[in-house]
Order: C-alpha cells, then structure tokens, then sequence
C-alpha cells in the first residue's frame, strides 16, 4: 500500500532543474531504504538546500524539500532511511552552496527473484527514468554516488550473486555512471545469523567491493554493531537510530571511494 503524505512543503515545478546544478543521490533497494522507526522531528529535520525528486500525488516529478520520510514508494509515516542523514554529511563535505538532490526508489518486499530490479523490471526502470530526466534536463547537475540496500528478498536464491552483479553493471551502463561509486548496505546483523542462508546472503553483498571497481560496502558491524534495544522486535529492520548511523556508514565509504 502506497500511503499519501499531504504536507505544506513547497513544491518546485520540474523545470527548476535549469536553475541547477545538483549534486545527485540514487537510492534504491528494499524496505531498509525507508522503514526505520522513530523519526525524530528534531535529529530527522529537513535541511537548507536538500531537496527530492517526488513521487506521491501532486509532488510526483517536482523538486520537493527533503522531508521524513523520503518519497520512495510506499514511505511510511513516523519511519525514515539512511537518505537524509547521508545527504546532510555531503552537503557538508561539498561546497557549502552546493544543492543536493535525493531521487528515492526504494520499495519494501522487491528484489531479483520476484523481478523488480533486474534490468527492464518496473523499479529498475523507475530509478533509470528518474536519473537521467534530471540529468539530461540539467547537464551541469552531477550523480554523486548510487546508494543501494536490499537482499532480504532473495535470500537463498542461487543467482543472488550474478543478479547483483548484473544489476550493478547494467545500472552503470544504463546511467553512463562508470566513474559513480556505488555503495551497498549490510542487512540487519541480528537477523543475519539466525539463519546459514542470510549469513551467507551477507557475505555475497560484502564481497561486491572485491567484485567490482569503486564499490564500498557500508558495514553493519564495524566500527560497532547496530542494534536495537530489542533486537527480536522487527528484526529485519533497522529502527531510526540504526538509520542514522548507517547514513554515517554510506558516508564514510563514500569518502574512502572519492578521496
């Protein structure tokens, strides 16, 4: 279910692109994108010059402030993802006029084996579509890094890995993004080692940066654990403070990968 969210933000006609340049963030993946929960109206607030491409209702294809929860597909109320927290750490490491842009694409449930995000799927598609209007409709603007947090959804399937593989290089070629760090998310340790077939789900999505050029792999165990308070309730999920730190994460492989 798609939730609607109404809110009094200012909407920006498309067009607004000519008045760039931004500096891009593509997130896709699954529900770890987006369903932490616990925003907090005050570590979570929008900032100055953070803006995404929307998605829901009249905010679909407009230049919208970057508001919790981000409009990936189906955001929930009261829950955020790693985006806003990594978007504010570059905007800080870039030029301090600079003008970022989240294009959000994550979907809860969707991986390969269920034919979302292979090359031609519907969400794959969506996130090609999105980045390269933006693109070609402001050629000064810069796709920065592509985030990407998924696998639960495929856990043991036998192609996971040359899915994955596929996925990265046909996202590569699609956005012409050769030089564009891609940065991949470990899912939720707790819920990782209850079963062999995550383990070795976890082991497939970390071994990528030995896989492919300027990939970086934000760890969830390194420098600490991510946990929760209670990590039997909604283990699959990070919760809003595991979001944060993961934003940290993607950050910190971002800057390993450009510096």
């Amino acid at each position: 279910m798609i939730l609607i969210i109404i809110c009094s933000c200012q909407e920006v006609d498309i067009s607004i692109l000519d008045k760039g340049p931004y500096s891009i963030v593509l997130i896709a993946g699954q529900s770890n994108t987006l369903s932490g929960k616990g925003l907090d109206p005050i570590l979570d607030a929008p900032m100055e010059g953070i803006m995404q491409l929307g998605r829901l209702g009249k905010s679909d294809l407009r230049i919208i402030e970057a508001f919790e929860p981000l409009q990936h597909h189906g955001a929930g109320k009261d829950k955020i993802g790693f985006g806003l927290s990594f978007a504010k750490l570059l905007k800080a490491h870039l030029d301090g006029d600079s003008k970022i842009l989240i294009i959000p694409c994550g979907s809860g449930g969707t991986g390969f084996s269920n034919h979302f995000w292979n090359k031609g799927d519907e969400l794959y598609m969506d996130a090609v579509e999105r980045t390269k209007m933006v693109l070609e409709r402001n050629a000064e603007s810069k796709l920065e890094c592509i985030l990407w947090h998924q696998g639960e959804s495929d856990v043991g399937s036998p192609t996971y890995e040359a899915d994955l593989d596929n996925f990265i290089i046909s996202l590569r070629d699609d956005l012409k993004a050769y030089n564009v760090p891609f940065i991949l998310g470990g899912m939720v340790p707790f819920w990782v080692e209850q079963d062999n077939n995550r383990i070795v789900q976890q082991q497939i999505i970390a071994n990528t940066v030995n896989r492919h050029n300027l990939v970086g792999y934000a760890d969830p165990e390194i420098p600490f654990r991510i946990e929760k308070e209670d990590n039997s309730f909604n283990m699959v999920h990070y919760n809003a403070q595991g979001q944060r730190e993961l934003g940290k994460r993607y950050f910190d492989e971002f800057l390993e990968l450009t510096q």
